[in-house]
């Protein structure tokens, strides 16, 4: 077999004349160690000329070069050009100033004040020019003093109250720091009601107004079962409550007695007067009788229990009353 030609990466000659297996594994382990190593410096930087390079190394497939940056001070602004520099230029980079002299100007001073001794900048005033506006003439041209537009007069009357929203009818304008005062309601703030209502003037409430109270017109109820009630009006500070009749109080009452039997410290009481709001006290029913001071608990809205700190003796018998409040 003729020898094999792999360009600049690997020629083969033809076949060993020695079959020997280490004489073929020698072959190919010396024909590999002809090719290139991997460099291990780092490429040189991006260059303005190209160059094909000497190196007999190779370079990895992700190898990086710098930029090689312009190293010369960006030239003065002046007429448009491409350049000819093989080299980038820095994104920060700056361009000098002009000078006054290379914008037309005679001094720095004809910048500021557009005139000076040598070059007139603006038209010559005339007696004729006073109150005249400089206009711009076509592209070109030189501008030119005209009369000024003839424009608004201010008024001199005071801005109206706020009020009602309209478009107006004067032909003068309003100074810009002319001040519109409020037109308040003169109307007497309506009485607090019950019903919310956003109302309907056009004018604002002085922040000192004081709405009267409309208070509830019915008499107050009887005592009874306790009620939060459903009136959209508040009641007077001194109203009164009529006073309960015997009847209601004694229907409002239950009196009972109960007995311990030595074990029980809580006895129970069925007062059926359908309420826990109550007043309990406990006497002995003895003669006289003499007050205990016991707690009690509501097991019900028509029971509860007389609660003695010691469970009573079977012999002891205690008188006791329940009143509903409310």
């Amino acid at each position: 077999m003729p020898a094999l030609d792999f360009g600049n990466h690997l020629a083969l000659p033809g076949d060993p004349t020695d079959n020997s297996h280490a004489t073929r594994r020698k072959y190919v382990l010396d024909q590999v160690a002809t090719k290139p190593s991997l460099a291990t410096t780092a490429p040189t930087a991006v260059a303005g000329t190209a160059v094909a390079g000497n190196a007999t190394t190779a370079s990895p497939s992700n190898h990086v070069h710098n930029y090689t940056f312009y190293a010369t001070a960006p030239a003065a602004l002046g007429t448009a050009a491409v350049g000819a520099a093989n080299l980038p230029a820095r994104g920060d980079h700056v361009h000098a100033m002009p000078t006054a002299t290379q914008v037309g100007a005679a001094s720095t001073s004809a910048l500021t004040s557009h005139i000076d001794t040598t070059t007139v900048h603006l038209p010559a005033v005339g007696a004729s020019d006073n109150n005249k506006v400089l206009t711009a003439g076509a592209a070109g041209a030189a501008p030119s003093w005209q009369a000024a537009q003839t424009g608004v007069t201010l008024g001199n009357a005071a801005g109206t109250a706020v009020g009602t929203a309209a478009n107006g009818t004067s032909g003068s304008a309003a100074k810009e720091d002319h001040v519109h005062s409020y037109g308040f309601d003169t109307t007497a703030p309506a009485a607090v009601a019950g019903t919310a209502a956003v109302g309907s003037a056009s004018m604002p409430a002085r922040r000192d107004h004081v709405h009267s109270y409309t208070f509830y017109a019915t008499a107050p109820a009887a005592l009874g079962t306790a009620a939060v009630g459903s009136a959209p009006l508040p009641a007077r500070g001194d109203h009164v409550h009529p006073m309960p009749t015997l009847a209601q109080l004694v229907s409002s009452t239950y009196r009972t007695t109960v007995t311990g039997n030595g074990t029980l410290t809580s006895l129970p009481v069925t007062h059926s007067l359908n309420s826990q709001e109550l007043d309990v006290k406990v006497w002995t029913n003895t003669t006289p009788p003499k007050r205990i001071y016991t707690d009690y608990t509501p097991t019900s809205a028509n029971a509860l229990t007389v609660d003695f700190a010691i469970a009573p003796p079977s012999t002891a018998s205690y008188i006791v009353r329940v009143v509903k409040w409310g």
